[in-house]
């Protein structure tokens, strides 16, 4: 068996980039706020600078950085929120990206004390999403993060209240896959709460059914490739990048 070349950083910067398109088209962007990090083979993590819309991306735009937040390799200014990311990372040896974003829906849904509901296919891999409720407020002190790293436990994702999301996965792909997923499900709850009628929703073993066939590797590697060339039409346009 021919032996897996390792992924080079550029590789890294340029699926973080295009992760950072993907979450502008998405519907994520909120000013130049949020970001997305990601940590390498080698133990190394990598972050959005700060002050950056999410369409502004460039490959450019990644600082390494130390578990104390000191910047070791880049430009630009590391974000404030950076110990939501090292915090996740000393805790989960699992994951390797880890998504924070303010999506519209998510912020909204994040609010109220519903419980979220698999109506769509959307939830089905996110039905164990944490909330954190301990504050309202940015997470820039690692007290704080710490706090949220032990609520969020071994979710995928994470409802900050009145706040945000957190999302978190063994790859970008992956984590991208995630940060939609959930802000999908949350805008889709929200409308059939609008709707002012009872609804149903999957429940037991039919969500793990549901999950691995609608979001197994074949399918999330088919997503981002996907919305991979949403953003190369994009960029043709001017939009992004």
């Amino acid at each position: 068996m021919a032996m897996q070349a390792p992924v080079s950083i550029t590789d890294k910067w340029k699926d973080a980039t295009y992760g950072s398109h993907i979450l502008y088209l998405e519907g994520h962007n909120d000013i130049n706020n949020g970001q997305i990090s990601f940590r390498t083979e080698e133990g190394d993590i990598w972050i959005r600078r700060a002050f950056m819309g999410w369409e502004e991306t460039t490959t450019e735009d990644f600082i390494r950085i130390s578990m104390d937040g000191e910047k070791l390799e880049g430009s630009g200014v590391v974000p404030a929120e950076w110990p939501l990311h090292t915090e996740l990372y000393r805790m989960r040896q699992d994951i390797n990206c880890l998504i924070h974003s303010h999506p519209p829906n998510a912020m909204v849904f994040s609010a109220t004390e519903l419980p979220l509901r698999a109506i769509t296919h959307d939830a089905t891999p996110i039905m164990n999403t944490a909330r954190f409720t301990l504050t309202t407020n940015t997470v820039t002190n690692v007290g704080v993060a710490r706090e949220v790293a032990q609520a969020m436990s071994n979710s995928k994702t994470m409802l900050l209240k009145n706040h945000g999301i957190v999302a978190v996965g063994k790859s970008i792909p992956e984590t991208i896959c995630w940060a939609i997923a959930l802000e999908n499900a949350c805008r889709l709850q929200l409308l059939a709460e609008s709707a002012g009628v009872p609804y149903k929703w999957t429940e037991g073993d039919e969500i793990k059914v549901k999950s691995k066939i609608i979001f197994g590797r074949t399918a999330i590697q088919e997503y981002w490739a996907y919305w991979c060339r949403k953003v190369n039409r994009s960029r043709n346009r001017g939009e992004v990048g």
